[in-house]
């Protein structure tokens, strides 16, 4: 079960970074990859999901190395940074952000769900379909913007198409009796696995069981596009509803803020 567990959080991490690199590249962002460490930096200054870095294997760079590269990268464009540490395998890392003085965020605990699929059902007065289209882009954005409470954020990331329309990326959209969009969540597969992320539910949907439904129809996206597995990065909300949807806790992200650079 331990190895298991390992191996699990293993290809968590890969697909995270991956997830990184793609909707970057696919927004008009840059990345930039050294020695076991990635950053990527978006259209936006913000240091809350769009720039940020995380170490992509043991056999790393110094922390003192990683932020002195980390200041120079993304203080050529001025935008301030997120630190995601691997809980457990960064302590360096954590210890000299904390030493920095940089803001600590919140910690997200990585879940995977394994096995096949079941079956769910869509709540009675809405649908759920694939997004297809630059205006189905666009309502993933109006429904998971104001949840995050990142509009500016979310936008620049979803500012293109090809954060969706592309090869092993998709995006599913929750409407209401109406059409107008409520819900919505994102996946990208690599390593066998679907990356489930940008879950949200507007607030006056919530309550109704949406959130678990759009990330379930965003998993049978990323299973049809060959994933065996899913993962994602749970928000304190969203922990306990992806619990009852059978996924586990296999590790946690501590993620630190240079909210202006250094």
């Amino acid at each position: 079960m331990k190895t298991m567990t390992v191996d699990q959080l293993a290809l968590a991490d890969l697909n995270f970074a991956e997830m990184c690199r793609g909707i970057t590249r696919n927004a008009g962002g840059r990345v930039l990859e050294v020695d076991g460490l990635l950053m990527w930096s978006g259209t936006h200054p913000s240091p809350a999901l769009v720039n940020g870095l995380i170490r992509t294997r043991d056999v790393r760079p110094p922390a003192g190395e990683v932020f002195d590269l980390a200041d120079r990268w993304f203080g050529e464009v001025g935008h301030g940074y997120s630190v995601h540490v691997r809980v457990g395998k960064d302590d360096d890392l954590e210890a000299a952000a904390t030493e920095r003085g940089l803001e600590r965020m919140l910690d997200l605990p990585v879940m995977v769900f394994e096995g096949p699929l079941p079956d769910f059902t869509v709540p009675d007065g809405y649908t759920i379909a694939p997004v297809t289209d630059a205006a189905g882009v666009r309502d993933v954005v109006e429904a998971v913007a104001v949840p995050f409470e990142l509009p500016e954020e979310v936008a620049s990331v979803l500012s293109r198409p090809e954060a969706v329309l592309t090869p092993f990326t998709g995006a599913v959209v929750a409407r209401d009796r109406d059409g107008r969009p409520v819900a919505a969540a994102w996946t990208m597969v690599s390593h066998g696995v679907a990356g489930i992320g940008l879950v949200g539910t507007l607030e006056h949907a919530r309550g109704r069981g949406l959130g678990a439904a759009v990330t379930w129809a965003a998993m049978r996206a990323g299973y049809e596009m060959g994933a065996t597995s899913a993962a994602l990065q749970a928000s304190p909300m969203g922990h306990p509803v992806y619990l009852r949807m059978g996924f586990r806790d296999v590790g946690s992200y501590r993620i630190f803020a240079d909210m202006a650079g250094h």
